[in-house]
């Protein structure tokens, strides 16, 4: 490592002393002179650049001759040729014309100006990422840009995380694309949860993703693409839309160097509230025994958790040649005990100019690999939080705990103690830990090289090719003891190993020119293929039957039988495209842009059509430039546009293949519907907005209004019995979901003095989503799709026509007209079947930014808020029916619950017997519609105070920030008894609903950037 570190100290120093280089330095002021913070320098021609402090001040590295070039957000942007001296102040002017001249990375990694978009498109600055740090880049999101859901995994760090934009739009799939350095991602999963009970082969696992492995001190930016019109050049893959993240680049000059670290303590938040005033009788495992005081031993079984991030990255070059490279620690001691988190990350980008700044190579890889020790699970298989919550008061939960096993002489091993019998969905949480125990392990490789070819002033070429792959392994290790549901007698031991791989590469032409003073024309003209393998894997498994020839000898040679052994050869998908757009531009005022994509797809093979060609046309108008406004508005712009996108359908649907499980052919359980010809879904989308700016840009206004009409869902249901091609199920094209909304980003400057600033930012998104239909079943009924079936509990998550994405089914107390409970002749409350109990799906978004200045000093507050829709507790309708909720013992404490109820006589009841009344209405059978909660509320996100420190003259560190940081601290208002904002999926099912999750978490810390 010595040594590949100082081969890349020599190249840095050979590139900086190419060139001989002054020092310049100066201060950046408005037309008042008051000092710009934020204002840019960059040297003409080159990659090198800086930005101005607080103070308005900067320094820049720059040969004689060469021209710098100053720009700050609706000022101006001036040219100054560096002669002799070595201070250049500047004084912005406001701009002529009002417009904004910001750059923001659009599809296919191409920068476009921000006033010719006809879409919308939401820019989030890698700082923005970077201040209040977390181990999964897509979690500092939330709050952040309008119309993005982020949902965080119950997983805790290295889970998988649900992001959506603008509503579900799908019933197979609504992860956006992501998009590295022009390059699209393949972000597979090999596990997600989708169970009440879980798997019996290792629970409701979270295999983790690819984009949760990325570095967040890498990110320069990232670019959220909305809507269909911004993702059309994406094609079949654009529908759910598109987050462009682009890497930082080695900058021109001295090498620099960077240190970060940021330290977080973390505790559990939002726990149910227990009894513990009454035990359980002898061998019982619920607490409806005899008054009896207990200690509360739920908050003492989770540890105080630690978070440590540390990077560093060094960077530096010339104008024809620039390195960065990056390397970065992460672990992570979980608040479940033996839960442990590590990563390492290393990222290298290097960039070349050649023949005379003709030809430009940009490569760059990164490489992370991470480990986790007991990752949490969720659902009631081999999940502790079942153990813990449900213990049988009166007994000792630390002696269990501690003590989680016993010695058994008639077979010479170690066995699980428990005061009750255990069952599959509770064991003793020290033994699951302990002798359940699982390891994942992750690694992630992206690659890209882009060659460009500048042919003249308005025409480049530009080739590209990248590779990402995407690992994981599972090791879970059941000892003889477990529970005979989960594992024999003798043991068990699965091992796993999966892998995702992704190879793209493109040609693409740039055409930027002007036809004359007015007229100016951009267009791209491309081809690309894509070759993608997801979940290539095998998985040996000892099963539930036969296990282990010797007990707890865990290896692949000691299995009874191998008839859980498995073999995927993965669902494998080539997309070859060509695609093209252009541009036109009037008077820099006036924009038209059109784009067209065909895609053709091995998805497609036996079916009518193996291409699908996506257009779009949109249009923008730069108001303030085309007609006299009040002087009070700075910058005014209308867009509109329609696109269509697709969304392909999953490999082998068309051409079904049979698997080979424990030496058996398994033929395939799904294929294409007789008569029918499958094709991807679509979605037809129109989108209006306008940007506004007031006050000499102080004040920002975007609004954004659209409507999307997905169709041809692709639909999977029961085949009729008995039919001629042996499938049991048939996938087929039926359906449409709309998904229709708003969204408003607002910006502003409140105070600007010249040595205090407060700057405030809101995101409001609201998105009505509708399954306008499914198409008909088998037998002709209309068809309800089942995301997540949790029958025999009393769960379900669907989709059905005329509902919004994601309808709850639970089911509820028989009552009469009057509202009154109906009692059976037994005097017991009845339970009716499947009803629908409500979506899951906000009404609204709200993130409320602030942002304060004095001097070197600073302070953001991120407010977060989900308003509307709801979710069910099935942990509270456990913990009621076992016995140990607060509600039960508030009961008892009653004398009884209280009931507006009539037997069958008609007689009225007003009270009944509490465990009478939780054995019907609890558990995870039983009325759960008495278990919804509103799943509003609204959170202190983020927060950040911290101060600039100036050491350049004193020491080697040119400055040093330092802060303390917060995330996730409270709620200013919360109704469900979980936080809502955590998800037990990333996948379509298991949403809106708790099953023993594990707890999010309160953050505070510490962040030390070193700058050298």
């Amino acid at each position: 490592m010595k040594k590949i570190f100082l081969i890349f100290m020599i190249v840095f120093t050979a590139q900086v002393s190419l060139a001989q280089v002054k020092n310049v330095k100066g201060v950046i002021t408005d037309s008042n002179g008051v000092p710009l913070p934020g204002a840019s320098v960059a040297v003409q021609g080159s990659q090198k650049g800086t930005s101005t402090d607080f103070d308005g001040l900067y320094a820049i590295e720059v040969q004689k001759g060469q021209t710098l070039v100053f720009t700050y957000v609706g000022l101006e942007t001036q040219s100054i040729v560096v002669g002799d001296a070595a201070t250049i102040n500047v004084k912005l002017l406001q701009s002529a014309s009002n417009n904004l001249n910001e750059v923001v990375v659009t599809s296919l990694g191409l920068k476009k100006s921000k006033k010719s978009l006809t879409y919308s498109a939401q820019e989030v600055k890698g700082d923005e990422v970077t201040r209040v740090k977390d181990a999964n880049l897509m979690n500092s999101l939330s709050g952040k840009v309008a119309g993005l859901i982020v949902g965080k995994s119950s997983a805790g760090a290295g889970g998988a995380v649900k992001v959506t934009i603008r509503g579900n739009s799908s019933a197979t799939s609504n992860q956006p694309l992501y998009v590295v350095d022009g390059i699209p991602m393949l972000n597979s999963n090999s596990s997600q949860a989708n169970q009440v009970f879980g798997d019996t082969a290792g629970g409701n696992r979270d295999g983790g993703d690819a984009i949760s492995m990325i570095n967040p001190d890498d990110i320069e930016s990232m670019t959220v693409l909305k809507g269909a019109s911004a993702a059309a050049l994406y094609g079949s893959q654009g529908a759910n839309g598109v987050i462009v993240i682009t890497t930082k680049k080695g900058k021109e000059g001295n090498v620099t160097a960077n240190y970060n670290t940021s330290v977080f303590v973390d505790n559990v938040v939002s726990l149910p509230e227990f009894q513990n005033n009454y035990a359980a009788n002898p061998s019982s495992d619920l607490s409806w025994g005899p008054q009896k005081k207990s200690p509360d031993h739920v908050k003492g079984f989770y540890d105080t958790g630690l978070t440590m991030i540390n990077s560093i990255g060094v960077n530096g070059g010339t104008d024809k040649m620039s390195t960065s490279l990056t390397y970065a620690n992460t672990r992570v001691d979980g608040v479940i005990p033996t839960n442990e988190f590590k990563k390492n990350n290393i990222a290298l980008r290097q960039s070349i100019k050649m023949f005379g700044d003709k030809v430009t190579i940009d490569g760059a890889l990164s490489y992370a690999e991470q480990k986790i020790e007991n990752k949490p699970t969720n659902g009631l298989y081999f999940n502790p939080l079942t153990g813990v919550y449900l213990f049988p008061r009166g007994n000792d939960f630390k002696d269990y705990e501690s003590n989680y096993e016993y010695f058994e002489p008639s077979r010479n091993l170690m066995l699980q103690r428990w005061p009750s019998a255990t069952s599959d969905i509770i064991q003793n949480p020290g033994w699951i830990l302990n002798r359940n125990a699982s390891i994942d392990t992750n690694t992630s490789l992206i690659s890209s090289v882009a060659i460009n070819y500048k042919a003249n002033s308005w025409l480049s070429f530009k080739a590209r090719g990248g590779y990402n792959k995407f690992n994981n392994t599972f090791d879970k290790r059941m000892y003889a003891g477990t529970n005979l549901t989960l594992a024999p007698s003798t043991g068990r031991y699965i091992y796993s190993d999966s892998e995702s791989s992704q190879l793209y590469g493109d040609l693409i032409a740039t055409i930027n020119t002007k036809f004359n003073d007015d007229f100016s024309f951009n267009a791209v003209i491309g081809t690309s293929i894509t070759k993608s393998t997801i979940n290539e894997a095998f998985t040996s498994d000892s099963g539930q039957k036969g296990g282990l020839v010797n007990a707890n000898w865990f290896n692949t040679g000691n299995f009874v039988s191998a008839e859980r052994n498995a073999q995927n050869t993965g669902s494998k998908r080539e997309v070859q495209s060509v695609f093209a757009s252009a541009t036109f531009g009037y008077k820099e005022m006036l924009f038209l842009d059109v784009t067209g994509r065909n895609d053709w797809s091995s998805t497609l093979v036996n079916t009518d059509n193996l291409g699908f060609f996506y257009p779009s046309v949109g249009m923008s108008a730069i108001l303030s430039q085309m007609v006299t406004l009040p002087k009070a508005i700075s910058y005014a712009k209308v867009r509109a546009s329609y696109a269509q996108v697709g969304n392909d359908i999953g490999a082998f649907l068309t051409s079904p293949v049979n698997t080979f499980v424990g030496g058996i052919v398994t033929y395939p359980v799904t294929g294409p519907k007789p008569g029918t010809s499958l094709k991807p879904e679509i979605q037809n989308s129109f989108e209006f907005g306008t940007e506004l700016r007031f006050v000499n840009n102080r004040i920002g206004f975007d609004f954004t209004y659209y409507r999307n009409e997905t169709k041809n869902q692709l639909i999977t249901a029961p085949a009729p019995i008995p039919n001629t091609t042996g499938y049991t199920n048939y996938a087929f094209n039926a359906g449409s979901i709309e998904n229709k909304g708003f969204e408003i980003s607002l910006t502003g400057k409140a105070i600007v003095t010249d040595n205090f600033s407060w700057d405030i930012g809101v995101n409001y998104a609201s998105n009505k989503n509708t399954v306008l239909s499914l198409g008909a079943g088998a037998n002709g009924n209309i068809n309800t799709v089942i995301l997540t079936n949790g029958d025999p509990n009393s769960y379900r998550y669907v989709l059905q026509v005329g509902k919004p994405f994601g309808e709850i089914q639970g089911k509820n107390i028989v009552r009469n007209d009057n509202g009154q409970i109906v009692l059976d002749d037994k005097g017991n409350i009845q339970k009716t079947d499947f009803v629908n109990l409500g979506s899951s799906n906000p009404d609204f978004m709200l993130g409320f930014s602030n942002s304060f200045k004095y001097k070197k000093a600073y302070l953001n507050i991120l407010i977060d808020g989900r308003f509307g829709g709801h979710v069910m507790s099935m942990t509270e309708a456990m913990l009621d029916y076992y016995g140990v909720s607060k509600a039960t013992g508030d009961a008892r404490d009653a004398g009884g619950v209280k009931i507006n109820a009539v037997d069958i006589n008609g007689n009225a009841v007003t009270s009944m017997d509490p465990k009478k009344y939780y054995d019907v209405v609890g558990n995870r059978a039983g009325t759960t519609g008495e278990y919804m909660y509103k799943a509003t509320n609204i959170r202190l996100g983020e927060i950040s105070l911290g101060y600039t420190f100036d050491f350049s003259k004193e020491s080697i560190f040119k400055t040093v920030n330092a802060s303390l940081v917060g995330k996730n601290l409270f709620f200013f208002y919360k109704d469900a008894p979980f936080d809502p904002n955590v998800t037990l999926s990333s996948g379509e099912g298991l949403q809106g609903v708790d099953i023993f999750g594990a707890p999010s978490t309160r953050s505070v810390g510490v962040n030390l950037n070193l700058t050298f």
